[in-house]
């Protein structure tokens, strides 16, 4: 039995296991990929290049936890802006197996605005396989935990059922990348992207 906190978990022993010298790994269910940001836009990161449209940074003075975030500012009432999207390929591009935590897990981050309190966002946020083939949810209220959202950084969970992926035509066991879809406009600071344990009590 699993006793998971956040996007960690601890193993409770068996009877006659001895315990381990290295750190148990976090996972759920056997699923360790749960890190989708912390820190660093690295290789696994990419977004729409279209600087008029949409600005993407490191961020490394307002932050949630650890050492840097991610600032996004962009516009799409904007002269000729394109389809705008930010994405993460976690765990070096890997095919995730998400089938068997779509219950039992959720999408989180945190995330503040420099403006008004927004109650929700103008985002659709989606898994893609690696044929790309995608699942998307459209960004509601009932997401933001204890909202609204405002200049200090506020949780945002979706639970992974949101996404239909056992129902829909994209591969849950081999998942290429998250994809945030932009629409309207808006200047946020996004943190700590990862998978957590969840349970439907919440939503």
């Amino acid at each position: 039995m699993a006793f998971l906190s956040g996007c960690s978990s601890f193993r409770q022993l068996g009877l006659y296991e001895k315990e381990s010298d290295r750190p148990s790994q976090p996972e759920i269910n056997g699923f360790s990929q749960l890190q989708i940001f912390q820190d660093e836009l690295n290789a696994d990161a990419w977004f729409t290049k279209s600087p008029n449209c949409i600005a993407v940074s490191a961020e490394r003075t307002n932050v949630f936890s650890g050492d840097g975030a991610i600032y996004v500012k962009w516009n799409k009432q904007a002269e000729d802006c394109p389809w705008m999207g930010l994405g993460f390929g976690w765990d070096g591009w890997t095919g995730k197996d998400l089938s068997q935590i779509t219950q039992e897990a959720a999408l989180t981050f945190w995330v503040k605005t420099n403006g008004k309190p927004l109650k929700e966002l103008p985002w659709a946020i989606g898994m893609e396989d690696f044929s790309g083939n995608q699942q998307w949810v459209g960004f509601a209220a009932e997401y933001v935990v204890k909202g609204p959202i405002t200049d200090k950084f506020t949780q945002v969970l979706i639970p992974l059922e949101k996404f239909r992926l056992l129902n829909g035509k994209v591969d849950v066991y081999s998942i290429k990348q998250l994809i945030i879809q932009f629409e309207s406009s808006g200047e946020v600071i996004i943190d700590n992207i990862c998978i957590q344990p969840w349970n439907n009590q919440g939503l």
